[in-house]
């Protein structure tokens, strides 16, 4: 599991649940199970990338 951030969410990020519930909410209940797969990993791909991107610096990107 991820680590906690205990920081208050912004105007945005709340915006943008709302949407993201009022998508799920929409998405019929037979294409749930494979929708819900395919968040899921967009959302691992996105955590995925932003810790690369926290990882790699000037130096170790030329390394690579």
């Amino acid at each position: 599991m991820g680590k906690v951030n205990n920081e208050p969410l912004t105007s945005e990020q709340i915006t943008d649940a709302k949407r993201l519930c009022e998508v799920i909410r929409g998405v019929p209940g037979g294409k749930r199970p494979i929708f819900e797969i395919v968040m899921l990993a967009y959302m691992n791909g996105m955590e995925a990338g932003a810790a690369y991107a926290k990882d790699v610096t000037p130096t170790t990107a030329a390394r690579r």
